[in-house]
């Protein structure tokens, strides 16, 4: 298999481990917001799905689990290099209707606070992983891998002594000692930087005990 086709292959696993796509919207055959990003995602979530014969929510499901996109297609008797043609060809799909987009209608609107991007969404996610694993004073790497394993990092927390709220309390302290720069370098008022940390607050909180969003399964 080509690199930029192992890549493309890493980039899927990626995004999905991160909890960027809507994946309950995914699993309830919810059509998906209009952003670009999302439903560049999207297709080629619904292409992998197609290709191994799997449901959406089924292959990000197992992904979750730490399979990989090739362990995937060996057990549906695919070839990765079908795999890969087949994201290819969404992948290549999607960006002329984004280029398209573009060149009719300029930038999107921006959206403010209220609906973060997944670029924020994905900074986030690391930065929490990160904190969490030190908090806890074990790899990176192990931390990860037990979220893959199904395990919320409260109980990730417990198994190791500790608690869930210790790992509330580092992660807010984080937020907030970042948020408390931007005040100081003018970026935010005092009033907006505390409404993010509330909201950020009970994002954190709802990570630390339910761990990554799972997909619902089919009635």
């Amino acid at each position: 298999m080509s690199k930029r086709k192992k890549l493309l292959l890493a980039a899927l696993v990626a995004v999905l481990l991160l909890g960027i796509l809507p994946l309950a919207a995914l699993a309830q055959g919810q059509p998906a917001p209009p952003d670009p990003v999302r439903a560049v995602l999207r297709a080629l979530v619904e292409t992998a799905a197609q290709t191994l014969h799997m449901e959406p929510q089924e292959l990000v499901q197992a992904l979750r689990q730490g399979q990989t996109p090739a362990e995937l297609a060996a057990d549906a008797g695919v070839s990765t290099e079908d795999l890969a043609a087949a994201l290819q060809a969404t992948w290549n799909e999607q960006g002329e209707k984004i280029i398209a987009r573009f060149i009719e209608q300029g930038l999107p609107p921006r959206r403010g606070h209220r609906h973060p991007g997944p670029g924020r969404a994905f900074k986030h996610m690391k930065a929490w992983v990160r904190i969490s694993a030190e908090t806890l004073d074990m790899p990176v790497r192990d931390f990860l891998q037990a979220l893959r394993e199904g395990q919320t990092p409260e109980q990730i927390a417990t198994e190791h002594g500790s608690s869930g709220q210790a790992l509330i309390d580092a992660i807010t302290a984080a937020e907030k000692d970042r948020l408390d720069q931007a005040v100081a370098q003018g970026k935010l008022s005092q009033e907006q930087a505390d409404d993010i940390l509330a909201r950020l607050s009970q994002k954190v909180e709802t990570w630390v005990t339910q761990g990554f969003p799972q997909p619902h399964p089919h009635p």
